[in-house]
């Protein structure tokens, strides 16, 4: 038994408002495709899934607003010529939710492609890394004049040890 017209005018409309949902949801995930791409295209590196992804997301959630807007107007139709029916051809509606969804999975999957880029140090870092530089090239200087003298202290004893019946005087060196 059908219900009264006024029944499936109010059934109508319940189904019409969550197909607008489902648009405002489809619109929404455009939306967080937007801010995700504005957060991850200068920190990833290999973005050609990103942008299959980010593509495929957009097409899904706009076929899903299309398909509501048919089921709408399919709807709107019927109620006009005085027969209210949900059940339209085709059923957008599941399509449309089917696409919605598609379309949030894809911007899920989207997060999670392409490679973090390498960081780039900060100025206080690379004044940081040059200062101990310079301290360890001072260091190096400072070990190659002690090499010199020792080197220098090293040829004065063999030298002395070579030849023992001359009598030889080290100095020091400071």
């Amino acid at each position: 038994m059908a219900g009264q017209p006024e029944d499936q005018r109010n059934a109508a409309t319940i189904y019409t408002s969550l197909s607008s949902y489902v648009m405002t949801a489809s619109l929404g995930v455009i939306a967080a495709q937007a801010a995700v791409a504005t957060l991850l295209l200068d920190k990833r590196d290999h973005l050609t899934c990103f942008y299959i992804c980010m593509i495929a997301g957009i097409v899904a959630s706009v076929v899903s607003v299309v398909f509501g807007g048919k089921g709408i107007a399919a709807i709107a139709s019927g109620g006009f010529k005085g027969t209210w029916s949900i059940k339209s051809n085709g059923d957008p509606f599941n399509r449309q939710a089917i696409f919605c969804l598609l379309g949030m999975m894809l911007l899920l999957v989207s997060v999670f492609t392409g490679q973090p880029k390498p960081e780039n140090p900060s100025a206080d870092q690379i004044q940081r890394l040059s200062t101990i530089i310079t301290q360890q090239q001072t260091q190096i200087d400072d070990l190659k004049g002690r090499y010199v003298v020792l080197a220098d202290e090293v040829q004065l004893l063999s030298s002395a040890t070579s030849h023992p019946s001359k009598p030889t005087t080290m100095k020091r060196r400071q």
